[in-house]
């Protein structure tokens, strides 16, 4: 173990910082890492799972120094991409480290090493006092894939940096997470209190560009770095772990590139496969892959769910909308994509409306519409909430201004 010991893939924390620390948007402790620091007692297997770029690695790295610190207890950091995995398995390296004394295990890459679900069971079982700590691609449907870790495991989804951790991290802000429910009730009292603080329209445009995803303060390449971790996703993830032929790639970046340009997330699932020359049934397939990676969002009726065909597809965030969709900024498509990126990431639920002058049901019950310039709008029941898309909307219109669901989370 010695020899690994002392190479990159391999660092044990002794109040070390790795240099994710220089990412735009990492705070020090974010809510995610907290809430899985608190299953670490009695649910000593905590995964960290998330998209390419998302900032798995810095999240794991600073769960194993908030662990040490809590518990004074010895912690190291494995990558499992090591040739050294080729001939040793999770268990010998995890035996040898817990003999010595070590008690928090932190592995990266855990979807490169086969057999790594029964590995960990097996150092649960015979390395009791041993926290593993793991990463694993948002690929991994782990529920359903290994239901041997039911009751076993944590699951943390690390989603994208919410509006309120944006500002938070660029000004120096302490803005405090909202409820739905204040945001129905009293949206005045919340925006009174952000304004106070920064002006969120003014801001919203960077957040909206890059700020969902962590990236060193002297990234320039913002958009590129974004477009390859995409593709990373789509090469090396959906490849590996959905064992999809490489020949099928191109299909899937088509895909889409086609479901980006839909107009308000309107999906013709016909359509999409003669673009792309496959079935109906292959189309379907590859919007739930695209979906668990986290590069879109499948939105349907109340009801509704997978394998039937969504209502709305709309990308997964607006960074990414603005990356693959070059040309003039959409407002109303933009103001959805970030609506919906902020309220599903907070753990909430969202449906498309039935009813007409109602774009989307939050948690089957609060229903929102969008108002946009130059955007005509049928009428609404009493009970919608409007949402502002932009600063510019007729002042005689009353609504919620669409960066406050930014808040949720």
């Amino acid at each position: 173990m010695n020899s690994i010991l002392s190479g990159d893939m391999c660092l044990e924390l002794k109040g070390v910082e790795r240099s994710e620390a220089g990412l735009q948007g990492c705070a020090s402790s974010r809510d995610c890492t907290l809430h899985c620091l608190a299953s670490a007692e009695k649910l000593p297997l905590i995964c960290i799972r998330g998209t390419r770029g998302i900032g798995k690695t810095h999240q794991l790295m600073q769960m194993g120094q908030l662990l040490t610190s809590q518990k004074g207890e010895r912690a190291i950091y494995v990558n499992l991409n090591h040739f050294y995995f080729s001939s040793h398995t999770i268990y010998h390296f995890a035996k040898g480290f817990y003999h010595e004394g070590g008690r928090i295990l932190l592995l990266d890459q855990v979807f490169k090493y086969p057999g790594w679900a029964e590995e960990l069971m097996q150092c649960r079982k015979e390395l009791p006092e041993l926290i593993i700590v793991f990463t694993a691609s948002s690929v991994m449907t782990l529920e359903e894939e290994y239901p041997e870790l039911k009751g076993e495991m944590k699951i943390c989804d690390l989603h994208g940096f919410s509006y309120r951790e944006y500002l938070n991290n660029h000004y120096n802000l302490s803005l405090p997470t909202v409820t739905i429910d204040q945001i129905f009730s009293d949206y005045q009292s919340v925006e009174k209190m952000v304004r106070r603080q920064v002006d969120p329209w003014l801001a919203l445009d960077g957040y909206i560009s890059k700020g969902y995803y962590p990236h060193r303060e002297e990234a320039v390449l913002f958009a590129e770095d974004l477009a390859k971790n995409m593709n990373m996703l789509l090469e090396v993830d959906l490849v590996y772990i959905r064992q999809i032929a490489p020949t099928y790639l191109p299909k899937l970046r088509k895909l889409l590139y086609l479901v980006s340009g839909q107009r308000d997330g309107v999906t013709n699932v016909s359509s999409l496969s003669e673009a792309i020359d496959t079935s109906r049934a292959t189309v379907m397939n590859y919007l739930k892959y695209l979906s668990d990676a986290r590069l879109i969002r499948l939105i349907y009726k109340e009801g509704g769910e997978y394998p039937k065909k969504p209502d709305r597809v709309f990308l997964n965030d607006t960074n990414i909308l603005r990356v693959i969709r070059e040309e003039e900024p959409q407002p109303l498509l933009e103001a959805k994509t970030l609506f919906l990126a902020s309220v599903l990431d907070a753990g909430l639920e969202v449906n498309l409306a039935d009813e007409s002058g109602v774009d989307f049901v939050i948690n089957g019950k609060l229903p929102v519409r969008f108002i946009c310039k130059g955007v005509r709008r049928r009428s609404t029941p009493s009970d919608t909430l409007n949402i502002l898309c932009s600063n510019e909307v007729n002042g005689d219109i009353v609504g919620v201004p669409i960066w406050m669901f930014g808040l949720l989370y």
